[in-house]
C-alpha cells in the first residue's frame, strides 16, 4: 500500500503537465452540473417559500360565472368549519382600457382585476417610486396600472381612463403583484381597482367572461381536508378549488423537469471530458511502457501498477472536480451582477453552490474519471520486461476481464445517465444514441483513414507526412473524431431542440393572416364594427366578425356514448371534461371538409352542432347523436349534425 502511495505521488509530479488536460476537462463538466443544479435549487427555495404570494391565499376558491347562493351558504359553512380567518374577494376580466381624453384615439386589452381592502392576504402590491401600497388608492375611483399601459395609452399618474361606462384616475404604477403566477399567459397589462367600483363599469352584464375569487387564510393542517371538501361540494357546479401546496408541487414538477434536463445536459459535457480522459490516460500508459517494463522487472505485480494509476486518476479527478466547484461559485456569484436592479422575483434569489449539487459533481467527476480511465489501464496486464531489450508494440487485448471491464462500464454509464435524467427510459435512449453515433463515427474514421491513404505517395512533403501521421500505429485520429462529432453533435442537437421548442410555441401567420383583432365585440356594436369597417375610406380591407361562447359539455346521448350529467362527462368522457370554445356561422371555411352527415342550413328546425374530426373520435360521438351544452348557466341541447376534418396549419 505505502508502494502504491509513493508511486502515485512519484507520477503525478513527474506527469502533471500530461495530465493537465485531463484534469481541466473533469473541471469544466463538473462546474457545467454544479452550476446548472445549484441554480435552478436555489431559484426552486425562492418560489417555493413564495408558493403563498403566487397564490395570494392559503385556498384560492374561483367560478367564472355567478356565486350561486346555495353555494355561498355551503362555502360559509365548510370555511367555518376548517376554521377559516380572513377572506377577501376579487373579480378579473379581460377588458378594453382607453384615455378619458377623446383627443387621443387609442385603446388598449388590459386584465381588470377589482380587489377589496384586504386583498393580498399574503405579499404585497408594490409600487414604482416612493409611494407606499394601501387600499385608500383605488376608493372613488382610483386605479393602479402597469407602466406598459401607461406607454400605450399616452398617459401618466393623475390622468382619467375609462374602463367600461366608468372614468378612473390613475393613482400609482404597479411593479410587482400576488397573486398573479409568474410566466403566465396574458391578455394585456394589469389595471387594478376598488371591488365596490366594478358595477359602475357596466362590464358584469350576462354573458360576461369575468372570474371571481375567494381568497382564503386557512390554518396549515386544515388545507388539505378543506380542499377536498370542497372539490367534491362544487364538482357539479363549475366551482374550483386549489391551495398554494398545489401551485407549488406544479412549480416544484416544472424545476424538476428543468433540473434533471440541465443536469443530463451538464453530463452530456463531463462525459465528453471523459472520452477524452480516456484518451489521455491511453497515451499517457504508451509513454510509460518502459517504466511499467522496469516496475515489472524489479518485482512490482500489474494490479499494483494499476492501482497507482486508478489512484492518481481518482486523486486528479477529486481535484478536478473540486476545482469545478470553485468555477461553478464564481459564475453563480456574478448573476445577480447580471440581473442588476431587477424588481423580477429571480432577483430575490440568494444564489450559492448547493451542498447536494457539489456533492453530486463531486461524485460525478470522480466516477466518470474512473470509468473511462481504467479499460486502458487494464492494457497495463500485457506489458512485458522483455519490452526493455527489444522493441515490442503495445496490442490491444479482449480478454474476459477486459470485456466485463466493459460492460461495468457501460451499465454504470447508463445508471449514471438515468439518476441524472430521473429516468431509466431517458438514460438508455441517451446512451443508445451515443453508442449508435459513437460507432458511425468509428467507421467514419476508419474510412477517413482508408480514403486517404493513397495520399502516402504524394510528392508534397507536409501532405505525405501529415497522411502517414493519421495512419500510424497509437495514432489519436479516430478518438479526436469522436470526441469533435459528438460534441459537435451535442451543440447542434441543444440548439435545433431550442428552436423546434421556439418554433412550437410561436404563431405562425399566413401572408392572407389577418394584420389586427378586435377583442371583446358586444352584439349590440356588431352592425356599427360592421358599418366601420366596410368604410373603405378608414383604410380596412377583408375582415370577418366571428362570434364566440364558452361553454361546457353537460351531457352525452348518443350511439357509443351516454353521459348523464357533468360529473360523468368529468370522470368517463375525458376530451370533453374541459371548457370548450364555440362558434356559430353558416358557412364552412376553406380549411375544413365535412367527412359525416351535412352541414346545416338556416332553415334547421332544431340546435344543432358539428363536432371537429379528433373530438368526435376521442369521445366516440356520431352523427345523430345528442349533446347539451351549459353556456353561463344555461343548458342548450343540439344534434351533431355533421363531423368536420380541419387543417389546423
Amino acid at each position: 500500500m505505502i508502494f502504491v502511495l509513493r508511486m502515485a505521488v512519484r507520477e503525478t509530479r513527474a506527469s502533471w503537465r500530461r495530465l493537465l488536460f485531463f484534469f481541466i476537462c473533469i473541471a469544466v463538466g463538473v462546474a457545467a452540473i454544479v452550476t446548472l443544479r445549484s441554480v435552478i435549487q436555489s431559484v426552486r427555495i425562492v418560489f417555493g417559500s413564495e408558493a403563498r404570494s403566487l397564490l395570494a391565499a392559503d385556498v384560492l376558491i374561483g367560478t367564472n360565472r355567478e356565486w350561486p347562493a346555495e353555494a355561498r351558504k355551503t362555502l360559509d359553512q365548510r370555511l367555518a368549519e376548517a376554521g377559516s380567518g380572513e377572506r377577501t374577494e376579487t373579480i378579473e376580466t379581460p377588458t378594453m382600457v382607453r384615455p378619458a381624453d377623446r383627443s387621443k384615439a387609442v385603446a388598449k386589452m388590459a386584465e381588470l382585476r377589482a380587489v377589496q381592502p384586504a386583498f393580498p392576504l399574503y405579499g404585497s402590491v408594490v409600487l414604482q417610486g416612493a409611494p407606499v401600497y394601501a387600499h385608500a388608492m383605488l376608493r372613488d375611483h382610483g386605479a393602479l396600472v402597469r407602466p406598459e399601459l401607461l406607454t400605450a395609452l399616452g398617459v401618466q399618474v393623475g390622468e382619467a381612463i375609462t374602463i367600461g361606462r366608468a372614468a378612473f384616475t390613475i393613482r400609482g404604477v404597479i411593479a410587482s403583484e400576488p397573486g398573479r403566477r409568474v410566466g403566465g399567459f396574458s391578455l394585456g397589462p394589469r389595471v387594478m381597482i376598488d371591488y365596490d367600483d366594478l358595477p359602475s363599469t357596466g362590464l358584469l352584464s350576462f354573458g360576461s367572461r369575468a372570474d371571481r375569487r375567494l381568497h382564503v387564510k386557512v390554518p396549515d393542517d386544515r388545507i388539505d381536508a378543506l380542499v377536498r371538501t370542497l372539490r367534491e361540494d362544487f364538482k357539479d357546479d363549475f366551482i374550483n378549488t386549489r391551495s398554494y401546496r398545489s401551485t407549488e408541487d406544479q412549480i416544484g414538477r416544472d424545476f424538476d423537469r428543468a433540473e434533471n434536463y440541465l443536469s443530463l445536459v451538464g453530463l452530456v459535457i463531463v462525459i465528453l471530458g471523459g472520452i477524452a480522459v480516456s484518451s489521455v490516460t491511453r497515451v499517457f500508459i504508451l509513454q510509460k511502457m518502459r517504466s511499467i517494463a522496469v516496475l515489472k522487472c524489479v518485482g512490482a505485480r500489474s494490479a499494483q501498477i494499476i492501482a497507482v494509476y486508478i489512484l492518481q486518476v481518482m486523486t486528479l479527478g477529486l481535484a478536478g472536480s473540486l476545482l469545478g466547484v470553485a468555477l461553478a461559485s464564481g459564475v453563480i456569484a456574478a448573476i445577480p451582477i447580471a440581473l442588476g436592479a431587477s424588481t423580477s422575483i429571480l432577483a430575490q434569489v440568494r444564489y450559492g453552490v448547493t451542498w447536494s449539487a457539489a456533492v453530486q459533481g463531486v461524485g460525478i467527476g470522480i466516477l466518470v474519471s474512473l470509468l473511462f480511465s481504467v479499460v486502458p489501464l487494464l492494457q497495463v496486464r500485457f506489458i512485458k520486461p522483455s519490452l526493455l531489450l527489444r522493441d515490442e508494440t503495445l496490442r490491444r487485448h479482449r480478454d474476459v476481464l477486459s470485456i466485463a471491464a466493459i460492460v461495468i462500464v457501460s451499465v454504470s454509464l447508463v445508471a449514471l445517465t438515468a439518476w441524472q435524467a430521473a429516468s431509466l427510459r431517458a438514460g438508455l435512449v441517451v446512451c443508445a444514441g451515443f453508442t449508435g453515433l459513437a460507432v458511425v463515427l468509428h467507421f467514419a474514421g476508419v474510412g477517413l483513414v482508408r480514403l486517404i491513404a493513397p495520399m502516402a505517395s504524394s510528392r508534397s512533403f507536409p501532405l505525405r507526412h501529415a497522411v502517414l501521421h493519421l495512419s500510424r500505429p497509437g495514432n489519436q485520429t479516430r478518438v479526436i473524431l469522436l470526441a469533435v462529432g459528438l460534441g459537435a453533435f451535442f451543440i447542434v442537437g441543444i440548439r435545433s431542440l431550442q428552436a423546434s421548442l421556439l418554433g412550437e410555441f410561436s404563431v405562425q401567420v399566413a401572408s392572407d393572416g389577418p394584420d389586427m383583432f378586435l377583442l371583446d365585440v358586444q352584439k349590440a356594436q356588431v352592425d356599427g364594427v360592421r358599418a366601420f369597417l366596410g368604410d373603405k375610406s378608414h383604410g380596412a380591407g377583408e375582415f370577418q366578425l366571428i362570434p364566440v361562447l364558452r361553454a361546457r359539455v353537460v351531457g352525452v346521448s348518443g350511439r357509443e356514448m351516454t353521459l348523464e350529467g357533468a360529473d360523468e362527462v368529468r370522470q368517463r368522457g375525458v376530451s370533453l371534461g374541459r371548457e370548450f370554445t364555440l362558434t356559430y356561422r353558416d358557412h364552412l371555411e376553406a380549411n375544413e371538409r365535412v367527412i359525416q352527415g351535412a352541414f346545416w342550413s338556416s332553415a334547421a328546425p332544431e340546435p344543432e352542432v358539428s363536432v371537429e374530426r379528433e373530438i368526435a373520435q376521442r369521445a366516440r360521438l356520431h352523427v345523430g347523436d345528442t349533446m347539451r351544452f351549459d353556456v353561463l348557466g344555461r343548458t342548450i341541447s343540439a344534434r351533431v349534425s355533421s363531423i368536420r376534418d380541419v387543417e389546423w396549419r
